[in-house]
């Protein structure tokens, strides 16, 4: 099954510093890892002023993108900003592509972040030395550095890297975060996956398990603070039905006013991955 979730913008609005955003950010991309989620995307609540809903979309995205990315190469790709200020206090995200060892194997697969020094072509794969690359790409990369997943090769000067043209499809390599001004009818337009709203105003989500037909790809939107599913499309002028295939309310009951985000994903995908 093919996971993609659509959460607002206005995810950590209810934060107060970015400590407590950055702790969410991070509750959001374990889960998302647990239960191997390829795509997040990032709409935007119309609720939000624009101003407002910049910053908190560059937020979000900054951080999610800091946790996916492997250690070793976030010095790299992320310089000091106020945005990823607290993510010192993080956990490891462990997941098989933050790979921890700096011994290199031949065969191995890494990701890796590939720049020109001394006018070579050289990659950072987390070992204790820059590798050569392998047929490197032509596109210029002068003042660049770029993000690639790539296989280790023995050859008798040493060890090289051949980048490879995507992610390995047997193990979960990590999700990818797209951000967008846009907002939800516009978001899922003309996309393809079998789309769910989420809110406690829809169907249980027991009635979506039992259909015969499984879809192959599932997209989940979430709601935010403050705001839901349900309310952000009718500001938009549009129903629910209009752009989901499904809407399920998460639990039947709880004790509670409200289900915080993380606390929706993981009560969700914990009930999807005993059905698929």
């Amino acid at each position: 099954m093919q996971y993609t979730i659509a959460i607002p913008d206005s995810a950590v609005i209810d934060c107060n510093d970015i400590r407590q955003k950055t702790e969410k950010i991070f509750q959001i991309a374990r889960i998302a890892a647990i239960f191997r989620i390829q795509d997040i995307l990032i709409f935007h609540n119309p609720f939000l002023k624009p101003s407002r809903a910049r910053r908190e979309g560059r937020i979000i995205t900054r951080i999610l993108q800091y946790i996916e990315c492997p250690q070793y190469l976030r010095k790299r790709l992320f310089p000091l900003s106020r945005d990823t200020a607290a993510v010192g206090v993080l956990s490891p995200l462990a997941t098989p592509h933050h790979n921890r060892s700096r011994e290199l194997k031949a065969n191995e697969i890494r990701e890796a972040v590939i720049f020109l020094n001394q006018k070579r072509v050289v990659a950072d794969v987390g070992g204790p030395q820059l590798l050569e690359v392998l047929s490197p790409p032509k596109k210029s990369l002068s003042n660049q550095t770029i993000r690639v997943t790539i296989k280790i090769h023995r050859t008798k000067e040493g060890f090289k890297a051949m980048i490879l043209p995507g992610r390995p499809t047997d193990t979960y390599w990590g999700f990818s975060v797209h951000s967008s001004a846009a907002t939800l009818g516009k978001l899922l337009f003309n996309r393809s996956e079998y789309k769910i709203a989420t809110s406690r105003s829809c169907q249980p989500l027991t009635s979506f398990i039992s259909q015969t037909k499984k879809p192959k790809s599932l997209l989940l939107a979430f709601g935010g603070p403050y705001k839901g599913i349900p309310e952000m499309v009718k500001a938009e002028g549009k129903k629910v039905s209009d752009l989901f295939d499904s809407c399920f309310k998460i639990l039947q009951n709880y004790g509670t006013r409200s289900l915080r985000l993380e606390e929706a994903m993981m009560i969700t995908f914990s009930k999807l991955d005993d059905q698929f």
